[in-house]
């Protein structure tokens, strides 16, 4: 990764971590303070909730609706990519015309038997090629940026959903470990009906 990417994504994470960061307590976090996928009655979270998107997506969306930044960025993208296809309508039936075009004069040129004269008709398409792909060498500059943004504006709309989440999960995993009391006593009945269940499999198998 260049060096420049890794200084966007660094400053993302500090960007953040500044965001999030608030003192320590020792008492769970306030119920009104909680991201609402993180809430008790969000607690069944499993895999047949994964359709509708992601616990981290969950969490991301909780908190661009707070965010007027995070919020306006959303929309922002809602708008451009739903523009996209609306934008490139008229070039992308231009272009399918034309390639469309030239494909099926060349593909017409096998019923020509002279081979001079085939030869010439396809000097003569290839050369009307060339100038068409000159004509349209703006627009597909302009695309091809296109294309090159969206892919970075996907990677780093990623990178900002994982780097503005994890203080929060984090923040969430301090505050509200659960008490261990439980799980231990739980642990400790296990080892003893292991140890009960095995003498008594020993006792019963030397009969």
């Amino acid at each position: 990764m260049k060096a420049t990417a890794l200084l966007s994504i660094l400053l993302i994470i500090l960007f953040f971590s500044a965001c999030n960061s608030t003192p320590s307590k020792d008492t769970a976090t306030p119920k009104n303070d909680m991201p609402e996928p993180l809430k008790d009655d969000k607690s069944d979270f499993s895999l047949k909730r994964m359709p509708s998107g992601s616990l981290m997506d969950e969490i991301y969306d909780d908190l661009a609706k707070k965010d007027p930044q995070l919020q306006r960025l959303e929309e922002q993208l809602t708008h451009f990519n739903g523009g996209i296809a609306d934008s490139l309508k008229a070039f992308n039936n231009y272009a399918a015309k034309s390639d469309g075009y030239y494909f099926s004069a060349n593909e017409s040129l096998t019923a020509i038997k002279d081979t001079v004269l085939r030869a010439q008709l396809s000097a003569l398409i290839a050369d009307s090629k060339l100038k068409y792909m000159d004509k349209i060498s703006r627009f597909a500059s302009l695309k091809a940026h296109i294309d090159s943004n969206q892919i970075k504006i996907g990677d780093y709309h990623a990178v900002l959903k994982i780097v503005a989440t994890l203080p929060v999960i984090e923040k969430y995993q301090d505050k509200n470990m659960p008490d261990i009391t439980s799980t231990a006593n739980l642990a400790n009945e296990a080892q003893h009906l292991r140890v009960k269940t095995m003498q008594l499999a020993r006792k019963y198998q030397k009969k």
